[in-house]
């Protein structure tokens, strides 16, 4: 499995082989030791982004209060950036036994085996070669790599051509360059109403002083165009050799645009927290199958994420962190560096006290950036940070930071309103609200059933309501049903179910 490790210098993504039962600090440290030998550790591993929780050493990571096991598991540490070379190749001793034997005195003394080969200038003005395991952050080993934080060019292969040397430098280059639309189509994104309304108004109560995020579920909506003939026959490209034509592609239809379809948001653990990076602290969330389960049965997935902002500068429309927050979702959407419609929606207030909401994304470029762990946050929100690995070109000049609208493309945006679901019930996870989830709300909601054209499965088709039932409901084999009833208003919900959930919420049985 993956567990991702956030470092005060990036995130390391550490695939780990064991079984997840197995896996213990010890383990990640060890796997992390096998690319990085000599990193100096400034806080343990911890379960939160102070590093104020430390992870209990004595106990696998599965038993650990409040750890979910799963890909993408994210972890905190803070490290000396001097010792955080990467060593992305073996130990080659060239057959050497006699450096060998020089090395083996301070391998047995050291963690790691590998070793430095240094130039001396002995007393009587003689150059020496000697071999070192000194790991000390002080003498900055870092600085003799082909960049920082790399391993020197010689340690990665022992003859290196002009081309070779280009090719390699050139995956630390970025040249930054803006990308002019989204992946999203010309239809752009359809937010349903009364979901972003309920968040909003949550907002509200903390005069959008306190940021808050949510995901977005709904739907990928493809749309296909008659591709055009080629008219013209006689094109001097499509000709080869004695007036031989290419063969043509023969394509009726091909898929042109996609637009992204809104239909609930969930709003997972979380903590207001000015101190961290993205304002927020987002905490184990044991409802998270439940909820992608339920998606599931419903015909939606993730389509993106909504963060809630406090009134800021004009022209600032996202930080650093949340621009690779966005970068990491996109990612894990798209499951790699491809395009995806994936989305990012900001909800803040103007000046005057208005609402705004706008849909973003980041470029395939910002992507590909944060994959590579090329983007730090740093002391100025407004711009991403280069890791000092990495070299950002821009305007045909290295540049230490890129200005976080360089990597925003905007997608354009409608108001929805949605003909399966309805959004009364309230959100979990709202501390301080004035409504919170329990039987007397679903009954203040079901009762309406029969009055002003509600029926008992219209008032069932809740995103949130749905939620709350699987703490009382069979996951595996009544939310399918129900589910499916409301996904499908043909399938009539059997009067079992109806009875149980009107008894649940104390309705004497009338639905």
């Amino acid at each position: 499995m993956i567990i991702r490790v956030r470092t005060n210098i990036g995130i390391w993504r550490v695939t780990i082989t064991s079984p997840p039962s197995s896996i213990t600090t010890q383990t990640i440290l060890d796997t992390i030791a096998q690319t990085r030998p000599h990193v100096v550790y400034e806080a343990p591993l911890s379960l939160d982004p102070k590093c104020s929780e430390p992870i209990d050493t004595s106990r696998p990571l599965c038993e650990q209060h409040g750890v979910q096991m799963r890909d993408g598991l994210m972890i905190y540490c803070k490290v000396d950036s001097s010792t955080c070379a990467e060593n992305t190749v073996g130990n080659n001793n060239g057959g050497n036994t006699n450096d060998t034997n020089m090395s083996t005195t301070a391998a047995a003394s050291e963690p790691s085996s590998s070793t430095i080969t240094k130039r001396i200038i002995a007393k009587d003005g003689t150059i020496k070669l000697i071999h070192t395991t000194d790991t000390d952050p002080s003498n900055n080993k870092s600085e003799l790599g082909f960049r920082k934080g790399l391993m020197p060019l010689r340690d990665i292969k022992k003859s290196w051509t002009l081309n070779e040397f280009t090719a390699m430098d050139d995956k630390y280059n970025f040249k930054i360059k803006r990308q002019e639309s989204s992946f999203v189509g010309v239809e752009g994104l359809h937010l349903e109403s009364g979901a972003v309304e309920s968040f909003q108004n949550y907002l509200r109560r903390f005069q959008f002083r306190q940021q808050r995020f949510g995901y977005l579920y709904g739907r990928f909506v493809e749309e296909e165009e008659d591709t055009q003939e080629e008219e013209e026959e006689d094109r001097s490209h499509l000709r080869q050799g004695w007036g031989a034509r290419m063969p043509q592609k023969n394509e009726s239809k091909v898929k042109k645009n996609k637009k992204v379809i809104v239909e609930a948001i969930y709003e997972p653990p979380q903590e207001a927290d000015a101190d961290a990076a993205e304002g927020f602290v987002m905490l184990e969330d044991d409802q998270e199958e439940n909820v992608e389960h339920v998606a599931s049965l419903l015909g939606l997935r993730k389509v993106g994420w909504i963060v809630g902002q406090p009134p800021r500068e004009t022209g600032f429309q996202f930080s650093a962190a949340e621009v690779i927050m966005a970068a990491e979702l996109q990612l894990e959407c798209a499951q790699g560096v491809e395009e995806t419609p994936f989305v990012t929606v900001r909800c803040t207030v103007g000046d005057e006290g208005n609402v705004i909401v706008e849909a973003f994304q980041v470029s395939l470029q910002c992507m590909e950036m944060v994959a590579e762990e090329a983007l730090d946050i740093g002391p100025n929100p407004g711009f991403c940070y280069v890791n000092e690995t990495f070299t950002a070109i821009q305007e045909g000049k290295p540049s230490p930071t890129v200005e976080n609208n360089f990597f925003l493309t905007l997608v354009p945006i409608h108001g929805y309103q949605s003909d399966m679901f309805v959004t009364q019930f309230p959100f979990v996870n709202r501390p301080f609200d004035d409504r919170q989830q329990t039987h007397d709300e679903m009954k203040r909601q079901l009762t309406k059933s029969g009055q002003a054209g509600w029926t008992f499965i219209d008032l069932l088709s809740d995103f949130a309501l749905l939620l709350y039932l699987c703490k009382f409901l069979d996951v595996s084999q009544d939310m399918p049903k129900i589910c499916e009833s409301v996904k499908d208003r043909e399938v009539l919900l059997d009067d079992g179910y109806k009875i149980i959930i009107s008894s649940m919420a104390g309705m004497d049985g009338s639905y």
